[in-house]
This record gives structure tokens, C-alpha cells and sequence, in this order.
């Protein structure tokens, strides 16, 4: 089974029996529930503004967490809003996030190079001066006996904080050139982590953001070059002066 990339939020298995989260109403428990995953999501590491929080909560429900425990509210009042108690202690702060998406572009960008390296040797090994062109589809199956003989990868979903290599940027820049790679990457991202099951599944993402890229590129350019108003009014008049000419004909 696929590994599931979805993000999540940290509750101890006794979070609701805590002695300040016990007593609280519905509205509170709710309130701290859905505040604690709003900033694991947005990265605010436990703040939150107050015309957002007084728009999506309320106001009793927010007083409430502030007053639960004299020394250690569930939320304290801050300038400009309010902070979770203990948030870094529990979630992923958002330099802890960004420290691990700049460790996954280097490992692509590192695996890209040593996939290149291994590519290379390879031929050298073999003595043959033939450049073979690189098969690019979204399983990237070689045609290498030694490759053929490994059990098939099964692949995996797509992890939201998932960058392509550098390589791969630069190829899609070639092949792509007016496409907004930077743009197209969230929908490609988006669109992956929501298709349900194996189909979700992929042995090379790399390759698949490449053809994604590709594809864009190729539907912006088979898109029918719309008229501007003073283009159809030229066709127009020339329709009808043709329909005029041939009347005056006949």
C-alpha cells in the first residue's frame, strides 16, 4: 500500500481527557481542534490573527481556551491576535517544514546526478559512441536486460512538499518555454495528491512533471488564436461584400 502524504495535525491518544480540555463546551473543543490544524496547514506556527479568529470562531469560544488553565490556557491573547499554548512542542513549525523540503530538492537533485553519473558509466563500459536518446514516459521503463530482470517498482504517491530536480526544471524550461513552470507545479501537485488510489501512484515523478510540462506546452499551441472585434468586423464586411458581388453576378 501507497504511503499516505496527506499532512496532519498531532493529538496525544488522551488529548480530550486533559484536566483543562475535559470541561470545555463543544464550541471551545472544536475551536482548539480546528485552530491547531488551521496553522499546521497555513504554517503560522500556533498564531492566530484576530480578524480571522473572531471570523471563524467564537468569540465566547476563544475566551474560553484563554481562561481554561490559570497558568497554561489552551490560548493566550497576543499582540494582534492569539497564540496556541505548546504549539512547537506538539507540530511541525514552519521552519521544520521548509528545512524539509530544501533536504528533498537536494536529495532529487542529488539522486538526478547520480542517475546521470550511472548513465554515463554505463556506456563508457560498453565503448560505443552512440548517444541513445533518453525514453521519457511516466513509468521510464529501460530496455536493459540487467533493468528488465529487477521485480517492478510499485511506486508511490506524491508528496505535497515534492520539487523536481534541478535537471529537470532546466529540461522542462527547453521543452516548455511558455509555460509558468513555478505556477503549473501547483496544479500539477494538486492534482496528483487528490486522485484516489493506484492512480495516484507513480514510479517516476520526475518524469511525469516532465511530460506534464510537455503536454501544457503542446495544448498552448494547438489553442485556436482567437480574432480581436476589429478582425471579425474585417471578415464581416468581407463576407458581405462577396455576397454582394456574386448578387450583382448573377
Amino acid at each position: 500500500m501507497a504511503k499516505d502524504d496527506r499532512l496532519y495535525g498531532k493529538f496525544t491518544q488522551d488529548f480530550a481527557d486533559n484536566p483543562k480540555i475535559l470541561p470545555l463546551s463543544d464550541s471551545a473543543f472544536r475551536c482548539l481542534v480546528e485552530a491547531t490544524l488551521y496553522s499546521r496547514r497555513m504554517l503560522t506556527d500556533g498564531f492566530l490573527a484576530t480578524r480571522l479568529a473572531t471570523a471563524k470562531w467564537p468569540l465566547d469560544a476563544l475566551h474560553e481556551l484563554a481562561s481554561n488553565d490559570p497558568l497554561k490556557p489552551s490560548l493566550s491573547e497576543v499582540d494582534g491576535g492569539w497564540l496556541i499554548h505548546d504549539y512547537a512542542e506538539h507540530q511541525d513549525t514552519k521552519a521544520e517544514v521548509e528545512a524539509r523540503r530544501s533536504r528533498n530538492v537536494i536529495n532529487g537533485r542529488k539522486g538526478g546526478e547520480a542517475r546521470a553519473k550511472q548513465v554515463a558509466s554505463q556506456s563508457l563500459s560498453k565503448g560505443s559512441s552512440q548517444t541513445q536518446a533518453e525514453t521519457e514516459t511516466e513509468t521510464e521503463t529501460s530496455t536493459s536486460n540487467e533493468v528488465l530482470k529487477r521485480p517492478a517498482s510499485r511506486g508511490s504517491r506524491l508528496s505535497p512538499e515534492w520539487m523536481p530536480s534541478a535537471a529537470s526544471v532546466a529540461t522542462a524550461k527547453t521543452d516548455a518555454p511558455d509555460i509558468d513552470c513555478q505556477a503549473e507545479h501547483s496544479t500539477f501537485v494538486d492534482y496528483w495528491i487528490a486522485q484516489p488510489g493506484q492512480k495516484g501512484v507513480k514510479t517516476n515523478w520526475e518524469s511525469t512533471w516532465r511530460n506534464w510540462m510537455r503536454r501544457k506546452q503542446a495544448d498552448l499551441k494547438s489553442r485556436p488564436t482567437r480574432q480581436t472585434p476589429e478582425q471579425r468586423a474585417r471578415a464581416t464586411l468581407a463576407l458581405a461584400t462577396d455576397i454582394d458581388m456574386k448578387g450583382i453576378s448573377a
